[in-house]
C-alpha cells in the first residue's frame, strides 16, 4: 500500500519496542517515544517551546516470557516539554519517574493496561511515558504469542523482535490535518554471531493507514489500510491486504476521551488484529502533538494578548497539568481557557 499524503509536514511520533534474548532467557526490553515537530513555536508554560525534538521517553524492564511477566521497569526521559522553572515552581515532567517502578509484577495481559493506568495515568505521571507503557505491554504480549517457531532460542544479546509505529501528520490545506500511519513488527530467526543478514530474518507485519482528521468536529475523517504479512518463502510476492472496511466504522469516532474504548470494541472479536488495533490506538494521543504545529497564529496572539503560561493541557491530564500544579495555579485570566476534561 503507497501512502500518498500531500500536504505540509507538521510532526511525526516515533515509537518502538525492542525485545533482546538476555542470558538467564528472560528478555530485556526497550521501548522509545520521539516526538518531532517540524514547524514553529509555541508559547506555553511560561516559555517559548520551538520545533524539533520536543519529547524524548524511553522505558527499559526484563521480562519473563514463559510467565508474561514484567518483573522491572524503569523510565529515562531525555527530553521533556518542562524542565524546572520559575513559572512551574521547579516542578518538571520527571518528578514523577519513580512511579514507573511499581508496575514490576504486572502480567502482560488483558489487565496491563488498566493497572498502567492507574499506577502513572492522569496526575499521577506523564502521558507520553503512559502512551508508550500501552505500547510496550500489548507488543510484548503479541511477540510471545506469534513468534515463529524455531529449533533453537536467540542467544543472549540477540534481538527476538522489534515494533515500530511511526505516525506522520501533515496539512493538505490549511487547517486541514492527515495522519499517515505506518507499523513494522519484525521478528529476528536464531542465528550464529556472524551471518548473512537475511538468515537472521524470521517474519514480518505491516500496516498502512491513512487518515482525514475532521478538525471542526475533531473526530476521524475518511479512512483506509491495508496489510502485509511475510516469511522468508512470501518475501517477494506476498500481497498487500485491504482493511479499510475494516476501519471505516471508525469514521465520526471522536478523538477525546472514549477513543480508545471504541477502537478496542471494534476489535475485540478479532484477536489476529493485534497490530492493527495497536498501530490505531497511538493515532489520538499524536494527533495532539500535530495539533501543537498549528500554532503559527499563537505568537501573535500570546503577545497581544499578554500570556503567561500559555497553551495548557486538560487539568489532570498529566502531571504538570494536575489540579493544584504549579503551571494551573500561574495562569492568568489573559491565558487562553484549558481545554475541557
Amino acid at each position: 500500500m503507497h501512502l500518498d499524503a500531500h500536504g505540509h509536514p507538521l510532526h511525526t511520533r516515533a515509537l518502538s519496542v525492542t525485545l533482546t534474548r538476555r542470558a538467564d532467557g528472560k528478555c530485556d526490553a526497550h521501548a522509545d517515544l520521539l516526538d518531532l515537530r517540524k514547524r514553529g513555536f509555541v508559547p506555553v508554560g511560561g516559555d517559548l517551546q520551538p520545533a524539533g525534538i520536543v519529547h524524548h521517553m524511553m522505558l527499559d524492564g526484563v521480562v519473563d516470557p514463559a510467565a508474561a511477566v514484567l518483573e522491572t521497569l524503569a523510565v529515562r526521559q531525555p527530553h521533556v516539554a518542562f524542565e524546572p522553572s520559575a513559572t512551574s515552581g521547579g516542578e518538571s515532567c520527571r518528578d514523577p519517574a519513580d512511579r514507573v517502578a511499581a508496575l514490576a509484577g504486572a502480567r502482560l495481559d488483558a489487565s496491563f493496561s488498566a493497572r498502567l493506568s492507574a499506577e502513572i495515568g492522569g496526575p499521577r505521571g506523564c502521558s507520553h511515558v503512559l502512551t508508550l507503557g500501552q505500547l510496550l505491554g500489548s507488543s510484548v504480549a503479541w511477540a510471545l504469542a506469534h513468534a515463529p517457531a524455531a529449533e533453537a532460542p536467540q542467544r543472549a544479546g540477540e534481538r527476538v523482535f522489534r515494533r515500530d509505529v511511526i505516525v506522520d501528520g501533515y496539512e493538505p490545506a490549511e487547517g486541514e490535518v492527515g495522519l499517515a500511519l505506518q507499523l513494522t513488527d519484525l521478528f529476528w530467526a536464531p542465528s550464529p554471531p556472524r551471518a548473512r543478514a537475511m538468515d537472521r530474518f524470521a517474519a514480518v507485519h505491516e500496516v498502512r493507514a491513512l487518515v482525514a482528521v475532521d478538525m471542526a468536529r475533531y473526530v476521524f475523517g475518511a479512512m483506509r489500510a491495508a496489510e502485509r504479512r511475510r516469511v522468508a518463502a512470501t518475501l517477494a510476492d506476498a500481497p498487500w491486504v485491504d482493511r479499510s472496511a475494516d476501519v471505516a466504522g471508525l469514521a465520526g469516532v471522536g478523538l477525546g476521551r472514549g477513543v480508545s474504548a471504541a477502537i478496542l470494541a471494534r476489535f475485540a472479536a478479532a484477536p489476529d488484529d493485534g497490530p492493527l488495533r495497536d498501530a490505531l490506538l497511538m493515532l489520538a494521543p499524536a494527533l495532539i502533538q500535530v495539533m501543537a504545529a498549528l500554532s503559527e497564529a499563537w505568537p501573535a496572539v500570546a503577545r497581544a494578548q499578554g500570556w503567561v503560561v500559555g497553551m495548557g493541557g486538560r487539568p489532570d491530564s498529566c502531571w504538570m497539568w494536575r489540579e493544584g500544579g504549579a503551571l494551573l495555579r500561574a495562569r492568568t485570566p489573559e491565558d487562553p481557557p484549558t481545554l475541557p476534561r
